[in-house]
């Protein structure tokens, strides 16, 4: 220690500090069941929305993977990709971003 208080030598010693690592991505994953109508329901942000993958696959698990700005929903026995949604916070409904808009392509 030398001629030096112990708090000099504390404060002259290396310290450890927590890794901040860089995540490009903060995904959340969500286990869900397809309802009768082929229907799903997210709630983010204390808002509930719905999304819709398709009356053929009513009953079925799925895996949700959600981040920042899509929501992807997959089967989760084979892992296919049954629909793909854009997070549109004032909206409650959120396409298919993997069909076609439908009758009225303006009004999406």
């Amino acid at each position: 220690m030398g001629k030096r208080t112990p708090e000099e030598v504390y404060q002259a010693g290396v310290k450890a500090h927590p890794v901040k690592e860089s995540v490009s991505h903060d995904w959340r994953t969500r286990y869900d069941k397809v309802d009768k109508g082929g229907k799903l329901t997210l709630r983010r942000a204390g808002k509930l929305h719905h999304m819709s993958v398709g009356a053929a696959h009513a009953g079925e698990e799925v895996l949700m993977l959600i981040d920042q700005t899509t929501v992807i929903v997959t089967l989760q026995h084979s892992g296919e990709v049954l629909s793909q949604h854009h997070i549109e916070p004032e909206r409650n409904y959120w396409r298919d971003q993997l069909k076609s808009p439908g009758r009225w392509p303006g009004l999406s």
